[in-house]
């Protein structure tokens, strides 16, 4: 396993892992799946490679990732078109959505940047998700990112624990959703 920085080699395979990582149905589900990708991996991959990192297996199969919007306010720009297709797809989880485009403005004076990070069940427990933020921390800090955030669902315990031990500290928790930021 090792992280590699993500390139369009690796398009099918990243997308396959949010598809796979995300709700049940959004692999066989196409609404679901379109809702997928472009709310959680489409505008990184092909708006700002250049922050998106991937773990690949020794096959160079990618089987998970670190996708990451560097400035909200560039972020926001370039979502719009993106935006589009969530809205038509996401159906009730459009509030959802909602939701986390007011937290991502709202938090992004100190913390500009966010990040999606996934990666297939087999390949968790092993460091790999620690080297894979650990990469993407090393890159913001050296474009002189000031701060980072994440939302993640409150129930996810185990995610929580996982950022909290890469030094996220929570910043506040509200219908069903944690958001932790780090400043850089």
């Amino acid at each position: 396993m090792k992280v590699v920085s993500y390139n369009d080699k690796y398009r099918e395979q990243v997308q396959r892992v949010c598809l796979l990582t995300g709700p049940l149905d959004a692999p066989t589900n196409k609404r679901v799946g379109d809702y997928i990708l472009n709310n959680y991996c489409n505008y990184y991959i092909e708006m700002e490679s250049e922050n998106c990192f991937a773990l690949v297996d020794d096959n160079d199969n990618a089987v998970g990732y670190i996708l990451c919007a560097e400035n909200y306010k560039k972020y926001r720009a370039g979502y719009k078109p993106y935006y589009e297709i969530v809205k038509k797809n996401a159906g009730k989880d459009l509030i959802e959505v909602r939701a986390e485009q007011a937290v991502l403005r709202f938090f992004s004076r100190r913390y500009p940047a966010h990040l999606h990070i996934d990666m297939l069940d087999e390949y968790t427990g092993k460091g790999s998700g620690s080297e894979l933020m650990n990469t993407l921390l090393s890159h913001l800090k050296s474009k002189g990112v000031k701060g980072i955030m994440l939302i993640v669902g409150t129930g996810n315990e185990a995610a929580v624990r996982f950022y909290k031990r890469n030094g996220f500290k929570m910043l506040v928790s509200a219908f069903g959703g944690t958001v932790m930021g780090l400043q850089l």
